[in-house]
Order: C-alpha cells, then structure tokens, then sequence
C-alpha cells in the first residue's frame, strides 16, 4: 500500500467533514446500499456520499464497496499497490470539487460532468463523462471564465487518463461590436481507441475479456490449454508421452498428435477472436468551429455556426473498385447558416436550418460520446470516426425545446435532415431519412405519493425513424426511479442501455443499480 496516497485520502476525506465554522454550510449526507451489475457480474454495494457547500466551495465524495457473492471486496476499488492505483483509488472517491456555478464569472468543477456544450452545439452537445456510471468513473474538468466582454470554457473528460481522454476542448466567446458575438471551439480526441476498457491492463478489452480482472488471462480457451499442457485433465488417454513431439513440457516430454491437434484448435479460436492489429495507436480526430451571434433582444438571438472536423474515414469501397483510389477519406464540415433562440425564465427554444457535406456529424461528441467513441465490431476494433462514410449530403431542420414549467421539467431536441446514406449492397449513397432524436423527462413527484425521484432520457441518431426503436450504436437508453420506503429512506433503480453493433445486429450493454438511500 503507498501510505502517502492513502494519507491524501484520508486528509480529503476529513476535509469534507471540517469546514470552517466562519460562514454557513450546507450539507447533505446520504447513504446506500442495495446491487450493481459491472462486467456482467452482480455485486452487492455499500456507499457513503457527503455533499457539502460553504460560499462558492462545494465537495461531494463518494465512497463506496462492492462485494461479491463470496463476501470479497472488489479489489479495484481500493487498490494501493502502486502509485498509479493508488492515485485512481483516491481519486474515484471524488464524486466532484466546484467553485462557483456555470453563470458565474469565475466557476470550475473537477469531477462528474452531467452535462456539457460549447458554442452553439455544432461539435459539442450535452457531453456528459457519467453516462455509464457507476461502470467508470470519469473525473473531468471544467472552467468558465468571464472578463468583461470575452469569455472562456474548458473541458477535460477525464483527469485519470490525462494522455488520451475522450474529449478536450477549448471555447471562446467575445463581442467585438454592439450586440454581435464571435465564438471558436476547437475539441479533440487524441486516442479513439482509449474508449476500450481495459480493468487488469493486459490489452485485451474488457468487452471481451472472459476474465477483465485477471492479467494472466482473457479467452476461456486459456485455461484449457493451460489444463492440457500441465497435464491437469483426463481426456481417457494420457495428453503426454516420451516421444518429444512439436510441443514439449519443461522435462523435455511431448504431447500426442491428438492431445497437439486440440491445443492448436483451441489456439486458433483465440487467435480470430481479436484482432489487435486493428488498433492504431494515437489515432487522433478533431474539430473545429466559429459561430456568430446577433443580440436581438435580451431574450431572443440569431445565431449561425461552421464547424470542419479532422481526420480520417474508412474507404467504402472494395480495392477492385475504380472508385476506390479516387475516393478522399478527409472528414467533411457542417454549416448552421441561420439559427434562432429563445430564451424566457423557464423555456428555452430554438429552431435552426442545417447542411453539411459527406463524412460529418453534427454534435460529433453527444452525451453518448464515450460509449460510441470506438466498438467492436467481430474481431476488430472500429471508432466513431471511421463509420463516417455512411453519411453522405444532408440538410434539414433542427427544433430543441428545455422548460421547467411546475410539475415537470423537459428537454427536447429533434432533427429532421434529408441526407445520402451509403448503401453496402449497391456499394454508392442512397437519398434516404436521416433524423435523430433525444429526450428527457425529469418529473416533479412532489404531487405523487411515496415517489421520490422519476426521470428517463432516450436517444436515437442516424436513422430513419425515431420513434421506431431500431437500435444502432448512437442509441441510448435510461432511468432513475426512487421509492419512499419510510422516513428518510428510498429504494432507488437505475437503469442504462446502450448497444454494441455488428452489421447484423446490436447487442445491448446494460447497467442495473438497486440500493436503498439513506439521508441523514
């Protein structure tokens, strides 16, 4: 255990619990038990989670144990065997650390990022680093700041993996004359295939890592070699003899043709089960946008945006193609040319016309960013960035609706483009549909007995219709409900659903937690 890790724990911890006694603290304590499903395993879990403010300052941890059906904690979760670990345990327990709010001139949060967009949306748009929470634990960073006319937004996704997180960008905003706005974002994911998870670091993805805990392990054809070649099983005949055959132990003895021919069958499910080699190292995508905006009053603006991505797309066509050689896998751009807001105490409203080029995305990083950022599709691994191809021209309208009117608090947002799309069969772009949809439903159940919590989110991209549920990987699916058990008491269930993609279907990843919340 690195005892100087363990102490900053500790002295963080404490620090939650001592706040000067000079200005007023708010504080909230709660605590919860109950169930959660990580790598398809379930766990029981215990948790602890103080929030506390006083001024500007705000700190919410969260600590928390999970223990398997043998009543053994799971051990990443408190891991100090080194100072890399050491630093991830600590730091998962952060739940967040801010100063200020969004509105201010000065506000930072380090930690859980519901919520994030830059500009007018074009690139970035609800990115959200807890959208598979509790699976990871991403601990962000972001910083406003507002200095006379300028203003500055900053994102980091994740401070755990500062080499290659999912998203970092930068926004600026001025005005340079009477009521006119210029904005540039420029964001960036350095390493795509970062997305893929890796819990024991043996470079075998958790998605198909039989064994995401154990280094020494990842295919269940492993153990069966490893039973074969130490001679731990009977198969009616001896697996080893004195013959010295292709493949020997260490004393020199060999295996029999029958026992040989199994190992290499074994090894050659292994073998096509993940291709490694797909993985690039580093491969990089980028945007870039400028928009401009026009105060028409202090409720209502015109706005328009241009946003270019950076990097490169899968060729579509088959090498025996003539049109393969001459097909440009640069990422293509989008344009906002006019676009309207509104904005009244409780609703938000806009409405916008867009188009774009082939290989581009509006709001390329959404809420569902981390769980779409790469996929792997059979043996191999494929980003978001190289599925860009299939999305050919398109234009269309975009229409986005947020209120907290009494009762229920929405957000709406609904694009209706009429795009090319490729078409594998014909091997060209077809004009066809291309809308997607995200809604969020957060209810006030002050009016209805013994619910505590009821909100539901629901994402569709990319596909002909939204309100048919046909699944692809931008799809994206939750819920929170909670239940007044008794006083100071509620059984909370959440629920998240996303999909892995191959091109015959798409199997869901699914994320279930039940606990009982106490409030202290």
């Amino acid at each position: 255990m690195n005892n100087s890790y363990l102490n900053i724990f500790l002295i963080i911890f404490m620090i939650s619990f001592s706040y000067t006694q000079d200005e007023e603290v708010n504080s909230a304590f709660t605590g919860s038990f109950g169930s959660v499903t990580l790598n398809d395993q379930i766990y029981n879990h215990f948790s602890f989670k103080p929030e506390m403010s006083v001024g500007k300052l705000g700190l919410g941890m969260d600590l928390y144990f999970y223990f398997d059906e043998d009543g053994k904690l799971y051990h990443d979760n408190w891991n100090f065997s080194s100072s890399e670990n050491s630093f991830r345990t600590v730091v998962d327990k952060i739940y967040y650390i801010r100063w200020g709010q969004p509105y201010d001139d000065i506000y930072f949060r380090f930690g859980a990022l519901p919520n994030v967009t830059m500009g007018h949306g074009s690139l970035v748009k609800n990115y959200s680093n807890v959208i598979d929470f509790p699976r990871y634990r991403r601990k962000g960073i972001t910083f406003n700041y507002k200095l006379s006319k300028v203003a500055m937004q900053f994102i980091h996704s994740d401070f755990k993996e500062i080499d290659a997180p999912s998203l970092v960008a930068l926004s600026t905003s001025f005005e340079f004359v009477d009521k006119f706005n210029l904005n540039f974002t420029l964001a960036t994911d350095s390493d795509q295939y970062n997305g893929l998870f890796d819990s024991d670091d043996d470079n075998i993805p958790d998605l198909i890592d039989d064994f995401p805990n154990d280094e020494d392990f990842w295919h269940e054809n492993q153990l069966l070699i490893d039973q074969l070649m130490n001679d731990k099983t009977d198969l009616g005949d001896p697996c080893w003899d004195i013959t010295g055959d292709t493949i020997t132990d260490e004393n020199g003895n060999g295996m029999d043709d029958t026992c040989e021919n199994i190992v290499e069958n074994l090894q050659l499910e292994i073998d096509n089960s993940y291709d490694s080699s797909s993985i690039l190292n580093g491969d990089v995508v980028s945007g870039l946008s400028f928009g401009l905006s026009y105060d028409l009053t202090s409720r209502f603006l015109l706005y328009s945006e241009f946003a270019q991505l950076f990097g490169k797309t899968s060729n579509p066509y088959h090498p025996n193609d003539l049109e393969y050689n001459d097909y440009n896998t640069d990422l293509g751009y989008g344009f906002i040319p006019i676009g309207f807001r509104a904005n009244w105490d409780k609703i938000t409203f806009s409405i916008d016309y867009r188009q774009n080029t082939e290989k581009f995305l509006f709001h390329y990083w959404d809420q569902n960013y981390d769980n779409s950022r790469v996929k792997l599709l059979g043996s191999s691994a494929i980003t978001k960035e190289q599925n860009l191809y299939k999305y050919g021209e398109a234009q269309g309208v975009k229409v986005s609706l947020v209120s907290n009117i009494k009762y229920l608090g929405v957000s709406f947002s609904y694009s209706h483009m009429n795009s090319d799309i490729w078409d594998d069969a014909s091997s060209s772009y077809k004009s066809d549909d291309n809308h997607s949809i995200y809604t969020k439903l957060d209810i006030d159940t002050s009016m209805l007995y013994k619910v505590r919590i009821a909100e539901m989110f629901y994402q569709q991209r990319n596909i002909d219709s939204p309100f048919d549920f046909d699944p692809n990987e931008d799809s994206l699916f939750g819920y929170n409900v909670g239940i007044e058990m008794s006083d100071n008491m509620v059984l909370i269930l959440k629920g998240r659903k996303s999909y892995a993609c191959d091109d015959d279907h798409c199997d869901p990843i699914k994320t279930t937690q039940i606990e009982t919340q106490i409030i202290f």
